[in-house]
């Protein structure tokens, strides 16, 4: 059966207090195909982001199991936030893009947290931008700016800086390095 042959039914995701995860079935198969989870074949399961089981679950395509009790999303949201403090502001982005119908995986490093594919391209091509996050009011040097200019122009990679402001609003630039010495 094809992942759009599979009916839709909730994926029942459980949290460890570490990570979320779920068994291997047609239906968790279907979603990793979508781009959600990674799959761990040494204990049979497929493991999701923070950000990925948070978006499930607001997004009601999954409910999250702790324990014998379900959780909410603000249960969820404060037990992750614990162990990540910038989790508010990546799970804004993660959302936004979702919703704008990108394929969103974990990127390489903080400072990059989310590999971008273009639409229609996950699993054929790679990912095309790489995000580099920012809160409003919060600075950066130029320089760190440069070097992770640098680390994508390395990995083939666009790099686009993704700022949220305090309304969780996201405005998108995508930054590349300009020469002018032959201008």
């Amino acid at each position: 059966m094809s992942p759009e042959e599979v009916p839709f039914v909730k994926l029942k995701l459980r949290f460890d207090g570490e990570k979320i995860y779920t068994e291997v079935s047609e239906q968790s198969l279907a979603f990793l195909s979508k781009g959600y989870g990674q799959l761990d074949k040494e204990n049979g399961i497929i493991v999701y982001s923070d950000v990925e089981g948070l978006y499930l679950l607001e997004g009601k395509m999954a409910s999250v199991v702790s324990g014998n009790s379900e959780m909410s999303f603000n249960e969820l949201l404060c037990a992750l936030e614990s162990k990540n403090e910038t989790l508010w502001r990546d799970y804004v982005i993660y959302r936004d893009l979702r919703n704008r119908r990108y394929t969103v995986k974990e990127g390489f490093s903080p400072d990059l947290i989310f590999r971008v594919f273009e639409r229609g391209e996950f699993q054929k091509e790679a990912a095309k931008y790489l995000i580099a996050p920012l809160s409003e009011g919060k600075s950066i040097k130029l320089s760190k700016i440069k070097h992770l200019l640098s680390v994508c122009r390395a990995l083939k990679k666009e790099m686009v800086i993704s700022v949220v402001d305090r309304r969780n609003e996201i405005v998108y630039y995508l930054a590349s390095q300009v020469d002018l010495r032959n201008v």
